[in-house]
């Protein structure tokens, strides 16, 4: 059985990624994670809790940014590195550009350092669609359509970060894929992210806060379609960038009305004005994926079923969350 190094484990996709390793019996997993403050840590924990029942996780609270860290997960014999710990959003990377060079830049260096150390084959180290920028109606190809200079902190801190890991581990015979997440939703999700901001907000009749008119479009991709693109990625030589998302675009408007049907009820919105930076549209090429027999097949009618389901089932537990940041209220 192999072992995986995962951080951010207690985060969104860490989560549902060492979910499924262990429930299907196929690795057993190394968690790490710092349960920084970048979103409500009750969830962070909600999702620990859940992991810390199975004899193939193992949990280590650490801060990747802290070289002394290491020490603690040094002859661990790890099979394969997956780096999806990470401080997200472009809004807040404005407010805060420390915390996400330190988080995503710095981090990313020193576990480049500690796979070149330990001598681990596979690194994965997840990428975000912000490095895009707004597609317009063209599909974003990897290696090609990247903006620069980027356009957020958010995006910079990640790019660098991927950079830094590549020179570090160059001649070194490590494989290094770079998946390219689009607009990832579904159980567990970040309450910062927008579908589980709306369901919230219906379901508990509060209005919600809605950044421009709601004509904005997203990739929204399930999590298991994730997962599935993360497992393909396991199973292939292949290095360098993968765009993992829908090529199906989606509003924020019909979003609301998909949620709106499915709890049967009416939202109450309030209209703000447009993020700053925020894009209208970003779209993946996906033949890279594509070609090594991966397709996103979730729509986004049953993905938002699935996490409404979801969220009914931890309704208690949400009330304890908070899905404004301070700066909102």
């Amino acid at each position: 059985m192999k072992k995986i190094l995962i951080t951010g484990s207690a985060g969104f996709i860490g989560y549902n990624l060492a979910k499924n390793l262990i429930q299907n019996k196929e690795a057993k997993v190394l968690g790490v994670d710092s349960l920084n403050n970048a979103y409500d840590n009750n969830l962070k924990k909600l999702r620990l809790k859940d992991l810390d029942s199975s004899e193939n996780f193992r949990f280590k609270n650490l801060d990747l940014s802290n070289q002394d860290s290491y020490k603690e997960i040094e002859g661990e014999k790890i099979d394969i590195v997956v780096h999806l710990a990470a401080r997200a959003g472009v809004r807040q990377s404005f407010r805060d550009p420390k915390k996400y060079i330190l988080d995503n830049t710095v981090s990313t260096a020193n576990l480049a350092e500690y796979v070149k150390k330990e001598e681990i084959k596979k690194f994965l180290i997840a990428s975000t669609s912000s490095v895009y920028g707004d597609s317009g109606e063209s599909a974003m190809k990897e290696n090609h359509d990247e903006k620069y200079p980027p356009p957020s902190v958010y995006a910079t801190s990640k790019i660098s970060g991927e950079l830094m890991a590549k020179t570090i581990l160059d001649g070194t015979g490590t494989c290094i894929q770079i998946p390219r997440f689009f607009t990832v939703y579904g159980p567990f999700g970040r309450p910062d992210m927008s579908i589980l901001r709306f369901i919230h907000w219906i379901y508990s009749d509060t209005e919600i806060l809605l950044y421009g008119d709601g004509h904005q479009k997203r990739s929204f991709t399930y999590i298991d379609d994730v997962i599935k693109g993360l497992k393909t990625l396991f199973l292939t030589e292949e290095s360098g960038i993968f765009n993992i998302g829908s090529d199906k675009t989606v509003s924020l408007n019909k979003v609301i009305s998909i949620i709106e049907s499915e709890l049967n009820k009416k939202s109450k919105i309030d209209y703000q004005p447009r993020a700053f930076k925020d894009v209208d549209v970003v779209i993946p090429n996906l033949d890279r994926m594509n070609q090594l027999n991966w397709k996103p097949t979730t729509s986004i009618e049953i993905g938002v079923s699935e996490t409404i389901k979801w969220y009914l089932k931890y309704v208690n537990e949400m009330k304890d969350i908070k899905f404004k940041f301070e700066y909102e209220k």
